[in-house]
Parts: C-alpha cells; sequence; structure tokens
C-alpha cells in the first residue's frame, strides 16, 4: 500500500528502496536458483512502477520491466501535487535546499539515474492519460530515458484503468512477442 513509506524523511525513502532491490534480488535468486524457474520478470503499478523501472536499472536476471503509471522523480511528483507540494517549497527553502537538491537527494533510487540494463526489446511502459497522482509526464519521461521502449496508453487514471482489457491484451502480445508466454 505504501503506507508509512514516506514518514521518515529522504534518508528512509533511500533505505527503503535499497531495501526493497535487495528483497526482490533475494526473491528473484530464490526462484531461479533454488526452484528452476526459467524466466522471471517483473511489473508493478505506481509505486510498484516505480520500482520496477529501478530494478530494470540494476538487475539484469530479469526478463522483462513492465512499470504501470509509473513515477519517475519523487521529488517531482509530490512538488506538483496541490496544496502539498507548496508547504514543501516552503519547507525545503526553509532548510535552504531548491527541487534541484531534493532531486539530487533521491537519485540513488530514480530510475532516471541509471541506463536499464534490460534490452529495450524487453520493456515496457504503461501510462493513464487521466492520471493525476502519477502524471503522464512520468510515463513520457521513463519512455524516452529507456529509449522509446514499447509504451501503451489507456484513457484512464491512477485508480481507475479504463479499458483495462486493452492493455492487458497489449501485454499479453509483449510477453508472447519476447517468448516469456508461448
Amino acid at each position: 500500500s505504501g503506507h508509512g513509506f514516506f514518514a521518515g524523511g529522504i534518508s528512509r525513502l533511500n533505505e527503503a528502496f535499497g531495501q526493497a532491490v535487495l528483497d526482490f534480488r533475494i526473491f528473484l535468486s530464490y526462484l531461479l536458483e533454488e526452484q528452476g524457474v526459467p524466466r522471471v520478470g517483473v511489473t508493478g503499478i505506481s509505486l510498484g512502477g516505480y520500482t520496477t523501472a529501478l530494478l530494470a536499472a540494476v538487475e539484469p536476471r530479469l526478463y522483462f520491466a513492465v512499470p504501470n503509471v509509473p513515477v519517475v522523480s519523487i521529488p517531482d511528483l509530490v512538488l506538483e501535487w496541490r496544496p502539498l507540494g507548496d508547504f514543501i517549497r516552503v519547507a525545503l527553502r526553509s532548510m535552504g535546499y531548491t527541487q534541484k537538491d531534493a532531486r539530487h537527494m533521491c537519485a540513488v533510487h530514480c530510475p532516471l539515474t541509471y541506463k536499464p540494463v534490460l534490452k529495450k526489446e524487453r520493456l515496457m511502459v504503461i501510462g493513464g492519460v487521466g492520471d493525476r497522482l502519477a502524471p503522464p509526464k512520468h510515463s513520457r519521461l521513463l519512455w524516452d530515458h529507456w529509449g522509446r521502449c514499447r509504451i501503451h496508453w489507456f484513457p484512464g487514471s491512477h485508480i481507475i484503468h479504463l479499458d483495462r482489457h486493452a492493455y492487458l491484451n497489449h501485454m499479453e502480445g509483449f510477453f508472447k512477442g519476447i517468448r516469456f508466454l508461448d
């Protein structure tokens, strides 16, 4: 759910994403090495999309990565939310920090900091054109950063994924195209 994820400030946020990557890698090793699973990919929605994009930058054993309505810059995202962003700007200024400083403090876990370790053909982004929680520009930024990999836009928001059937079919076609599914 993400409950409490942001409560400890930026250093705790940095730790949390590091822990998420470590936990995923442990689980991935278990699946590949102990269970003999031939291929593992990752997809996630919202904060899970952010984590999916980060994993695509650091985990070469993944077969694919498909972030869905991802965020790619947490500082930019929270500063876009009204009225929260206004309060955060005031707080940053009162401590002598700028938006650029906030980006720098979060760069360690920002998917845009790193090039993906997966081939472009194994990457796909799904974005909601009406998403106001994770605005479409985040999906677009990731798509550009990933060399304009496959992308699918759906006519919905962060919560209401209108025409979800279409993007699930698009994902199925993607999985078949990379031979993840028969």
